[in-house]
């Protein structure tokens, strides 16, 4: 464990009121990733096959307009990247090695890249990208929750864990 940790007091070494705001932030992380799972599963679902039927259509008269993508991608744009840069600001604070913390925030960024042009991709170059939502997926899902529960537990941990 020793070699995961780096030297230093991490978010432990915050204020109490601050250790506290930051907590209930990431609790309510952690409640938007239960949100979107769900919406992700209910809207396109998981296999490839749904991927594509959601952003493609059965026909290209059902096919999301390039209106919609613009008007998601946009958004998402704003979102996302503000949405990472706290939470990864939150766990680069932390007291794990700082290449393998970067090395966390890197693919958080690269999923959330992924899983913007994913929809661009499935419409653009066809039904068989649908991969790459599974992919961006695979990588932002797992990282996301990684940038919130590793520090969260350093908060609840307190004081003490800048001692071990």
């Amino acid at each position: 464990m020793k070699e995961f940790l780096a030297n230093k007091g991490g978010l432990a070494a915050l204020q109490p009121t601050t250790r506290f705001a930051l907590a209930l932030f990431l609790v309510f992380a952690l409640a938007s990733y239960g949100v979107m799972v769900a919406l992700g599963l209910q809207r396109s679902g998981l296999s490839p096959e749904s991927i594509a039927l959601y952003y493609g259509g059965a026909t290209p008269d059902e096919a999301k307009s390039s209106g919609e993508l613009l008007e998601t991608t946009h958004f998402h744009l704003f979102a996302m990247p503000m949405q990472l840069f706290v939470l990864g600001h939150v766990f680069l604070l932390g007291r794990a090695k700082e290449r393998w913390r970067l090395g966390v925030v890197l693919a958080c960024f690269a999923g959330a890249a992924l899983d913007l042009a994913a929809p661009w991709l499935v419409q653009g170059l066809g039904p068989g990208w649908a991969w790459s939502k599974i992919a961006a997926r695979a990588l932002l899902a797992p990282t996301m929750l990684v940038l919130t529960v590793l520090p969260l537990v350093e908060l609840a941990r307190g004081p003490s864990s800048a001692k071990a």
